[in-house]
């Protein structure tokens, strides 16, 4: 999968409309934890969300334009091989448009035709996972890799132009050369790790990067961590050692703990904070919630901004088909309390409440750490920041 860009995002949400050339904007969960999409589900919930939506298209020219970019693509969904746990596509056949991308991200199913494609949840998932920048560094050469979201993509490189050389001589004259070498080699040493943290500087801001992990040898990273301007120098998380002709692949097996050890300390605050502010909260002034009960009441609502929820849990209850109730106990006639329809049971109701806080523009957390895990387990597993 390639790494996605902001300036691709960007350049997709301006995008001019044409007149009378509606976008068709699908995005499509491919999550193979979903059972049904092992056999090939996300094709049948496509069908539905698309013919859903011509159905309420009555003009007959737009009618004709979306059932173009519609065949275009069930076309692409049949011979898909899904790579990610998410498929975005934004198709306008009468403009030859089309752009597709795989993410590593679960999204929920939705689908909007419109003037211009649909971005917003692009722009937020990017938004939910920080972008790390990692600098490959040596004397003579460095190299820039952008990590999110799991993926990795080496994005420039810097050779010292012109590497500095010496030529051997005997005697005293051998010695005061050396010296003069030395210094000579510290000086364009110096200027070469300048000139790649100006650099780094753009690459941070062209590519969003939230964090920076230096890697190569320990002097090396040390001396450019002192090089760094302040605005660099304040996102810097690590440094480690690598060499610095080592592989995309090995790169990113180097990142990935450190990102990971981030990640969990964030997951502890996030945990801290949600029980903390839950506690404090009055039945008048709600900003967070624990519990299955509390939660699922408030995702019926729409009033969750934010759900958060321990790795591995599983929370067996009803939904309703009609109107999309979600419950944790079944009401004594099982009946939705809503519009009176059977209630059917599931053993995943946290994945029913997930795509319906997605559905609503709200993000979706499952917290991994062992240590922020069980602080929540002990709150009943699951919680919620409000809006």
């Amino acid at each position: 999968m390639r790494l996605l860009k902001p300036q691709t995002v960007q350049e997709l949400a301006e995008r001019a409309s044409r007149d009378g050339s509606p976008v068709l904007s699908v995005y499509l969960n491919l999550d193979p934890t979903n059972p049904v999409n092992r056999r090939g589900g996300y094709k049948v919930a496509l069908d539905g969300m698309l013919k859903e939506l011509e159905a309420q298209i009555k003009d007959d020219g737009r009618l004709k334009q979306f059932q173009e970019d519609a065949d275009w693509v069930r076309q692409k969904v049949e011979y898909l091989i899904p790579r990610g746990r998410s498929l975005v596509v934004f198709c306008d056949v009468s403009e030859s448009f089309h752009f597709e991308e795989d993410l590593p991200v679960r999204l929920a199913n939705q689908v909007w035709y419109g003037s211009t494609p649909y971005v917003r949840l692009l722009r937020e998932a990017m938004d939910e996972y920080e972008r790390y920048g990692l600098v490959l560094v040596d004397r003579e050469k460095v190299r820039f890799f952008v990590v999110t979201m799991g993926q990795i993509e080496e994005v420039s490189d810097v050779f010292q132009d012109p590497p500095f050389k010496h030529r051997s001589t005997s005697g005293s004259d051998q010695m005061r050369s050396q010296m003069v070498n030395q210094r000579r080699a510290a000086q364009w040493s110096e200027w070469f790790l300048k000139d790649a943290a100006a650099i780094l500087h753009d690459i941070m801001n062209r590519y969003s990067v939230d964090r920076i992990i230096l890697a190569g040898p320990e002097e090396v990273t040390a001396e450019m961590a002192r090089l760094l301007p302040r605005a660099v120098a304040s996102r810097l998380v690590e440094r480690v050692r690598m060499a610095v002709t080592a592989k995309p692949a090995d790169v990113l097996r180097t990142a990935l703990p450190v990102i990971d050890r981030i990640a969990r300390e964030q997951e502890r605050e996030l945990v801290n904070d949600l029980v903390t502010i839950a506690r404090k909260s009055s039945p008048t002034v709600e900003k967070a919630i624990l519990g299955a009960e509390a939660v699922m009441d408030a995702v019926n609502q729409g009033r969750v901004h934010r759900l958060i929820y321990a790795g591995g849990l599983a929370i067996r209850g009803h939904h309703c088909a009609g109107c999309g109730v979600l419950m944790d106990h079944c009401p004594p006639d099982c009946g939705c309390p809503y519009c009176s329809t059977p209630m059917d049971e599931t053993e995943d109701l946290l994945w029913y409440a997930s795509e319906k806080v997605l559905n609503a523009g709200g993000k979706s957390e499952e917290i991994r750490d062992s240590e922020a895990r069980a602080g929540l387990e002990a709150q009943g597993g699951i919680g919620a920041f409000l809006r």
